[in-house]
């Protein structure tokens, strides 16, 4: 598939990123995009990859800052961090366009946030609705094989455009069930492939039934609870984004996947979705 590459040169700035840690990340994420435009960061919380007093960024969230407030207070990792405020609220049910008041953006950033969309063509249509063409969405996710998602199959594109035409606004009973009875307890230890132990003897944050009554409890209430509603590899977010692409469902090519990166974990990859038309 034709629609899947890696950039053939580095980027002019790279000699400029760090060896490693936290402002490696950020600056690797950076040296694939035109950071000199104004840029789009989604759902930045206590720790937003590009800088707004370095760079024009416009942050948006879909809790406003009052909450995300109270979540950080509740967040060790947000201890001592200084909290941006976002922008602009993304509202459920009201297009980003219109919360962010027609601007357009030359690039967007999401760090570990699509794999709790419920929708995620639906959400990156809107995201590529605001960004001019030419431009690029820095998409991080974790790695299936390295997290907690470990036991799950990765999702599929029948199951993207699914969603697409469903437009679940909270994830679904289905993706509920799916994380809830096959994830696990995982305090970021490395995985191998071929060693892990059966599913049946994995320490399990939620059993059966507890997975069951959270389901219907969604349903009942369509209450919105945070779970991965899709899991991914480097391999699976190129074959699904390229069959998108083939399919006329989403203008965009995959720069990418990228791992191993500076400051990278071994459970995320990077990728990047240049808008073509």
């Amino acid at each position: 598939m034709s629609t899947a590459v890696a950039p053939t040169a580095a980027p002019a700035d790279a000699a400029a990123v760090p060896l490693s840690g936290p402002e490696g990340r950020k600056a690797f994420v950076k040296s694939h995009l035109p950071i000199s435009g104004r840029g789009l960061e989604i759902a930045p919380y206590f720790n937003p990859l590009v800088d707004r007093a370095q760079h024009d960024v416009f942050y948006v969230d879909c809790i406003d800052n009052d909450e995300i407030l109270r979540k950080a207070a509740d967040n060790p990792g947000a201890t001592g961090r200084t909290i941006p405020r976002v922008d602009a609220v993304w509202v459920p049910g009201k297009r980003l366009a219109a919360c962010v008041k027609g601007r357009k953006f030359s690039y967007a950033v999401a760090s570990h946030v699509l794999e709790h969309v419920p929708n995620p063509l639906g959400w990156l249509e809107e995201i590529l609705e605001c960004v001019e063409v030419g431009g690029r969405v820095a998409i991080l996710l974790p790695t299936r094989t390295q997290t907690m998602d470990y036991y799950r199959t990765t999702t599929t594109f029948g199951q993207i455009v699914g969603w697409s035409i469903e437009k679940p606004a909270v994830p679904t009973p289905t993706q509920v069930m799916d994380f809830l009875s096959q994830s696990f307890f995982h305090q970021g230890e490395r995985l191998v492939e071929g060693q892990m132990p059966p599913y049946t003897e994995a320490r399990r944050h939620y059993s059966d039934s507890d997975a069951v009554g959270y389901a219907n409890f969604v349903w009942k209430t369509k209450h919105y609870l945070d779970v991965h509603c899709s899991v991914w590899t480097p391999e699976s977010f190129t074959e699904v984004f390229g069959r998108l692409h083939d399919a006329g469902l989403l203008p965009c090519r995959v720069i990418g996947p990228f791992t191993g990166f500076p400051g990278a974990t071994d459970a995320e990859f990077l990728a990047y979705l240049e808008k073509v038309a």
